[in-house]
């Protein structure tokens, strides 16, 4: 059997580390909320499929290497945490709207929920493009 093209064997890798991500941070979250580590619980889908959407977002941004308004290299760690914390706004914005509870601050989990995603999204591309590559290597291009 072939070695998968780089492009597809880039996405299948950081498809799987943001399952896994997503995973490890409904372990986390449920460490403070038992709740959230059950599948009925919409947050778990919440956290589940922001963290594969980091993922899939940083898979297809490895085709580009330049900066698409800067046009400076769009190195792959600055890349990673850049979308993996603008992918994760949507569910920081969401942990404003409630009381996470006596011990945990909504803008901390606000600013946690961001940083940890540039993590995930930095940790993701680093991986994707050390193993799948990055630029015209994905396209099968010299």
């Amino acid at each position: 059997m072939n070695n998968p093209r780089p492009a597809a064997k880039r996405f299948l890798i950081a498809m799987a580390l943001g399952l896994l991500f997503g995973l490890l941070c409904i372990a986390l979250g449920a460490s403070h909320q038992p709740a959230l580590a059950s599948p009925y619980n919409p947050i778990f889908w919440t956290i589940l499929t922001d963290r594969m959407l980091i993922g899939l977002v940083v898979a297809l941004a490895g085709a580009f290497t330049l900066h698409p308004i800067l046009g400076v290299r769009w190195l792959p760690c600055l890349r990673g945490a850049c979308l993996g914390a603008m992918v994760s706004l949507p569910l920081a914005a969401g942990s404003l709207s409630g009381s996470p509870g006596p011990d945990l601050s909504p803008w901390g989990i606000f600013i946690a929920t961001l940083i940890v995603g540039a993590v995930y999204g930095l940790i993701i591309d680093l991986v994707a493009t050390r193993f799948g590559g990055e630029g015209n290597a994905l396209l099968g291009a010299p």
